[in-house]
């Protein structure tokens, strides 16, 4: 007996997109939370620390994004 799928319908894009953001979104939280919590631990002026894991996570993410979707 053959199993019947239903049609599959062709990927918009919306999925690879809305995975990308995400991947965006996440590294600059998770790493900006880790300058943050650096920042407070140990009292770096003018919150170098968060600034600082911001732009490695933006990097971070970019590159994953590239070698994923690119």
């Amino acid at each position: 007996m053959a199993d019947k799928q239903p049609p599959q319908r062709p990927d918009s894009g919306a999925n690879a997109g809305w995975a990308a953001l995400g991947t965006l979104l996440g590294g600059v939280m998770a790493w900006g939370g880790i300058g943050y919590v650096l920042d407070r631990w140990l009292d770096i002026p003018r919150h170098l620390g968060l600034l600082v894991g911001m732009i490695v996570g933006i990097c971070g993410a970019l590159y994953l994004v590239v070698k994923r979707f690119g």
